[in-house]
């Protein structure tokens, strides 16, 4: 006959984590899918205005020297819409792997976003109704501490 002995203390218990994707939850990860449709968006812009910016600079070394002005004022928005690109892209990223500096970085987006009436406004409100909440924040604050 075999006797059972029960220790003395209770054996701790392994440590189980979510896969990331149950960490997220489905707000963060609509937030994440919004930046990343956005950074789609400006590189799509981008492309777009390369083919004014390249006819301006063929007319402006061909023939009209004041077309090169164009070229330099169209060029800088295909750069600016390039740079928020990657900014989105990145932000994006961040919110999917809840890293704490995308939390920061996309509630300033979104503060200036909210200008951008309707869907700006839109997107950005519920941007930052979201990342504002408590339970958002100890999310971040947990994959932190891990």
């Amino acid at each position: 006959m075999t006797e059972y002995i029960q220790p003395s203390q209770p054996m701790p218990a392994a440590p189980v984590t979510a896969p990331l994707w149950q960490q997220r939850g489905d707000g963060l990860t609509l937030i994440a899918s919004y930046h990343f449709l956005v950074a789609g968006l400006f590189l799509v812009g981008s492309l777009i205005l390369l083919i004014p910016t390249a006819i301006l600079g063929i007319v402006g070394l061909a023939e009209d020297a004041d077309a090169l002005f164009g070229m330099v004022a169209v060029g800088f928005v295909a750069v600016l819409a390039l740079v928020l690109c990657l900014l989105y892209l990145a932000v994006g990223y961040g919110l999917w792997t809840l890293r704490a500096w995308a939390r920061i970085a996309a509630i300033a987006l979104a503060l200036i976003s909210l200008v951008g009436i309707p869907i700006g406004t839109i997107a950005g409100a519920i941007t930052l109704w979201h990342l504002l909440r408590a339970e958002v924040a100890f999310k971040f604050e947990q994959r932190q501490k891990k």
